[in-house]
């Protein structure tokens, strides 16, 4: 018996090979993306963070706010794929076969997403398809930002008896290329204070860990003597206690 499409009644033969029950021609009027009507991009306004799927993200390439829509675009179009069996909805990063052109409107507050590729292995020609969405930005804080902002820190870590101006200036600058190293990598890595005390320096450190990684640094570069102390100073929501560390440093 001669297989048909059931839409238009082409011949298998004809026609190619059928797909889900369909010819060639009228299996490519079926969609190859779903996409919202429109997508939220929210962006950090001191920094330029962008937040794509509820966290944050800070290491991209290219103007934030494009760079945004194009993240979050891609985050929220779904691809379609055929098998003789199946229907599946897939990401746009689980789909390596298509190709996604991303091109932000801005002045027009549209995004808009050109995709070409196959629905089926078995697809002939692939299909091109384009669609235009709402470009709903938003600007607010991230949450380093907000740290920052309330100068935030865990730790303090104290630099003491310096045997000259000179030593300081470069221990000094040493901490500081450190953290900004640190920085790249891990956003929550900063300085939140700065002082300067009679006889050394004090860093407000965002986190303990930052101030042990800096101190054993220091101690293999400067041969510091380190000592580390900490001080109660209440219970966190959940109830455990929550300590704000010291790391002393001396440098004779």
């Amino acid at each position: 018996m001669r297989r048909f499409c059931y839409k238009c009644g082409a011949f298998e033969d004809d026609a190619g090979p059928l797909l889900q029950g369909l010819c060639q021609r009228c299996f490519s009027d079926l969609p190859l993306m779903e996409v919202p009507a429109e997508i939220e991009v929210v962006l950090c306004r001191d920094c330029g963070a962008i937040k794509i799927g509820g966290r944050w993200q800070s290491q991209f390439s290219g103007e934030p706010v494009k760079e945004a829509a194009r993240q979050a675009l891609l985050h929220s179009v779904r691809v379609l794929s055929y098998t003789d069996s199946e229907k599946r909805l897939l990401r746009a990063a689980e789909a390596p076969g298509l190709r996604f052109e991303v091109e932000p409107r801005l002045e027009e507050s549209l995004v808009v997403v050109r995709a070409s590729g196959k629905l089926h292995p078995l697809q002939k020609i692939p299909k091109i398809e384009e669609h235009a969405l709402k470009l709903d930005l938003k600007y607010t804080t991230c949450d380093v930002c907000r740290l920052k902002r309330a100068k935030h820190h865990e730790a303090i870590l104290q630099l003491r008896d310096f045997s000259s101006t000179e030593k300081r200036l470069q221990i000094q600058r040493e901490v500081e290329k450190i953290v900004a190293q640190l920085g790249k990598s891990e956003p929550r890595n900063f300085i939140a204070n700065f002082k300067e005390q009679h006889g050394g320096l004090d860093y407000y450190l965002s986190s303990v860990n930052l101030g042990r990684k800096i101190a054993a640094l220091l101690k293999e570069r400067f041969g510091a003597t380190v000592i580390e102390s900490a001080k109660l100073i209440g219970r966190t929501r959940d109830g455990r206690k929550k300590y704000r560390v010291s790391i002393l440093a001396r440098f004779m």
